[in-house]
């Protein structure tokens, strides 16, 4: 499982990573979730947006600071 937040460095966009990352840890994921602030990798796919993630190269969300509850339940449906 792949999981990468793009961000333009905004403090939702870090508490977001920092959140993933404990869910990861909860779930025991094999993976570190990717940080990056080059939007252009995304921005090049037709994606726009202040904080882009993406599963497995799949778009979850677009500017959306979901809580670590409902991040745990959105990673937990890509594991099945």
């Amino acid at each position: 499982m792949r999981i990468q937040l793009f961000d333009r460095g905004l403090p939702k966009g870090k508490k977001l990573f920092a959140d993933l990352e404990a869910v990861c840890k909860r779930l025991q994921i094999d993976y570190d979730p990717e940080y990056s602030k080059e939007l252009s990798k995304v921005y090049t796919r037709g994606l726009t947006g202040d904080t882009i993630l993406l599963i497995d190269n799949e778009v979850v969300f677009i500017d959306k600071y979901p809580t670590g509850k409902e991040l745990e339940n959105i990673i937990a449906d890509f594991i099945k």
